[in-house]
Parts: C-alpha cells; sequence; structure tokens
C-alpha cells in the first residue's frame, strides 16, 4: 500500500517535469519564431525600382568591372546609382568608369544619318543667311501640306515655349502658320507679358479671323492682347495717316515696337495667297505687286527676289509696323514651310530682317540650291 502511493507519487512527480519542458520549448520556439520576425523586417526590402542591393561575392579585376559598367549603363539601361549597388561601387566611381569608357573608346557616340544631314543643312542655312539660329522639321514622302504646316507649326510652338520670358512683349503677325504655333502652344502663364499684332486685319467676310490668332496666343500665355482693330490695306495714303493718327491704334503699334521677340510668316505673291483666298487683298493688287517684282511679303511688306522692299502705292496705304519698324527689332523668328513659297522665303532671308528661321527639311533643301545657281 505505502509502495503503491509512493509509486503513485512518482509518476506524478515525471509528469510534471514533462509538462514543464513541453512548456520551455513552447516558450523557445515562440522566441524563435518572435526573432525570424524581427530579422525579416530587418532585413533589406527590394527597391520599389531596379535591382536589390547586393554585395558581389566575386571581385572583379579593373578590365572587368570597366566592361560591365559599360554594359549595364549602356545596354542594360540601368542608372548609375543601381550599378553601384549591383557591384558594390560609389557612385562616383561608377561615374569615373563610365567617363574612362568613353575616353578609351570601350563607348563610341554617333549620330543618326538623317539626324546628321538635318544639323549640316541648319549650319549651311545659317551661314549662308547671316542668321543666329535655323531649326529643321524633318518631314516624310507621306507627309501632305497640311501635315507640314502642323509639323512647322508645333516646332514654332516649342521655341517659343522654350525661349519666352516673363514680362515680355511678343509681337506676331497673322496667316494659317502662324495659327498652327498658336494652336500648339501649352498653356504657359508669363507673368508680365504682353502680345502686339503688327498688321491690321478688319476687312475680311471670310472664316479665317486674324484676331483669333493674336487672341489664341494670348489666350495660352495668360498675356493681354493689343489688337490693331484697322483694315490691312485703306483706299488711299491719306486715310492711312487718318488711322494711324488714332490713339488706340498707336498705342497697339508702339507696343508692338517694344517686342523682344517677333514671330512672323511669309506670305508669297499669287491668286492662292491666304490674303487673297481670305479677301484681304483683290487679286488686281497682286497682280499689281507681282508686275513690280515682288515675291512675298512679312507683314504686309512685299520685297523682291533679292530682299529689296517695294515701295509705292500699296505700300502707302497698308496698315502695319513700318519696314523701319522691323528693322529694328532684335529678334525676328519666321516660321515658314513649302515649297510653293521658296521664293517668297528666299527674298526674305535676303532683306536682313530675319534672325532666326524655321522651316521644314524640302524646302530647306530647295533654298540652298537656289541660292547656289
Amino acid at each position: 500500500m505505502r509502495s503503491s502511493i509512493a509509486g503513485g507519487k512518482n509518476d506524478d512527480l515525471v509528469h510534471d517535469k514533462a509538462l514543464e519542458n513541453t512548456k520551455n520549448i513552447c516558450y523557445t520556439l515562440c522566441c524563435l519564431i518572435e526573432l525570424m520576425k524581427q530579422t525579416n523586417d530587418q532585413a533589406p526590402k527590394r527597391s520599389k525600382r531596379g535591382r536589390r542591393k547586393t554585395t558581389p561575392t566575386v571581385l572583379l579585376g579593373r578590365k572587368d568591372t570597366l566592361a560591365k559598367t559599360t554594359w549595364l549603363y549602356h545596354h542594360q539601361n540601368l542608372t548609375q546609382q543601381q550599378i553601384a549597388d549591383e557591384l558594390g561601387l560609389s557612385r562616383p566611381t561608377v561615374v569615373r568608369l563610365l567617363r574612362q569608357a568613353l575616353e578609351e573608346g570601350l563607348v563610341t557616340v554617333s549620330l543618326r544619318l538623317d539626324v546628321l544631314r538635318q544639323m549640316e543643312l541648319s549650319a549651311q542655312l545659317a551661314k549662308r543667311f547671316e542668321l543666329q539660329e535655323v531649326f529643321i522639321v524633318p518631314t516624310s514622302v507621306g507627309h501632305t501640306e497640311a501635315d507640314i504646316l502642323r509639323a512647322v507649326g508645333e516646332m514654332g510652338a516649342l521655341y517659343l515655349e522654350n525661349n519666352i520670358q516673363p514680362n515680355q512683349v511678343i509681337t506676331i503677325t497673322w496667316g494659317r502658320t502662324l495659327l498652327e504655333v498658336a494652336r500648339a502652344l501649352n498653356e504657359i502663364p508669363l507673368k508680365g507679358a504682353m502680345i502686339a499684332q503688327s498688321l491690321g486685319g478688319l476687312n475680311s467676310g471670310h472664316t479665317f479671323n486674324p484676331y483669333g490668332v493674336a487672341s489664341l496666343f494670348g489666350e495660352k500665355l495668360h498675356a493681354p492682347v493689343y489688337q490693331l482693330y484697322v483694315p490691312v490695306l485703306v483706299a488711299s495714303k491719306e486715310l492711312r495717316d487718318l488711322f494711324m493718327s488714332d490713339p488706340g491704334v498707336q498705342a497697339t503699334l508702339a507696343v508692338a515696337r517694344l517686342a523682344s521677340l517677333c514671330m512672323v510668316s511669309v506670305g508669297k505673291v499669287d491668286h492662292s495667297a491666304t490674303v487673297v483666298q481670305t479677301g484681304f487683298l483683290d487679286a488686281s493688287t497682286i497682280d499689281q505687286m507681282r508686275v513690280r517684282g515682288a515675291v512675298g511679303d512679312i507683314s504686309g511688306r512685299y520685297f523682291d527676289i533679292h530682299g529689296k522692299r517695294i515701295l509705292g502705292d500699296v505700300d502707302d496705304r497698308i496698315m502695319a509696323l513700318s519696314w523701319e519698324d522691323f528693322q529694328s527689332l532684335k529678334n525676328i523668328v519666321a516660321v515658314v514651310c513649302g515649297l510653293d513659297k521658296k521664293n517668297a522665303i528666299l527674298g526674305a532671308l535676303r532683306t536682313g530682317l530675319i534672325s532666326r528661321l524655321i522651316i521644314d527639311d524640302q524646302t530647306a533643301l530647295a533654298l540652298l540650291e537656289e541660292s547656289e545657281d
């Protein structure tokens, strides 16, 4: 009986000891699991962009490091920081290696042939006509006249977006080319800027609205617009002088003369010209100008193939900035296109009024070939 009781006590002791060991094991497992969680939380996470930072397990030689850095940068398009993380280098070391690859000829830089040709064409035109800058707009055989006009307009808008400044006066002519520039222009609020029109435009019953061009420029730049609310051409010199004495006209032209940037298009002299098609000038007036040797105009001021201005009755009746006003402007940017305007553009370039040219590649090439004859 005593033995039996003793045996029972021993069994209880064994059971309690086993229970205690089980608790200890569970506690230890819990601690290990918690430790693993903490370790995972502290481990470096994969970057949202690029590769995970790793330390190379194999040390690369100098040439291998140079080659791999160059390959990762130029062929795998990794950033300099990603390469530094990949190879266990500092970012300045990666920069130095990339520069070294260029200096040692491991990497060569080349331009596409068509881009190079455009650059050469631009330089040749600038030199031939003493222009500060020439921007060539690439075209293809499949492009329509409307496509080319739109592309040149987009380039004109791009030039403006990169060069306009606050408190700047921008004087513009009007026409379909500048309308495309205005349409392509992004909305850029320009503090203190003003838009001024260089040429009248009241006498048209057609759908084209010259004031809409200036207004669209003003809308895109959040700038006030000084419109010239007079006809393009009046009946006599005396009437022109009377209009010119109007305070409103004088104020608009005074602002236009302050322009640090003037953007113009170039008109041709035939019955398909915008000024004829829209009813601003009649066909007989254009015929008269052509007989006198005119090939084109800038804001109603006509010139011949040599860039010499055409004086006379029409010039006396035009409501616009004078030739001398344009001569005093320091930065006149011409936005032009079309082989049908080749002679007009050639004459315009020879006037000496234009500082910068935006033109399609086909017409640019034709101008060079023509001027060499």
